[in-house]
């Protein structure tokens, strides 16, 4: 792999594991969930990659 690619992807790597870092902490505070599944979420943000985060956050958060 070139050095120029891996300068290019690093930062969206870094970007990725920084969101489902962010959800999964999300997911633990949060009181309930939509569908009530929290392990759920969990394996929709962990084997979902970005796509996943990003449903969960559209999607899977519950209003207080």
């Amino acid at each position: 792999m070139s050095p120029t690619l891996l300068m290019l992807l690093l930062p969206l790597v870094a970007l990725q594991v920084y969101l489902q870092v962010s959800a999964l902490r999300d997911v633990a505070r949060q009181p309930r969930v939509v569908g009530n599944n929290k392990w759920l979420w969990v394996a929709i943000i962990i084997l979902g990659g970005l796509l996943g985060t990003l449903v969960y956050f559209a999607a899977g958060r519950k209003e207080a």
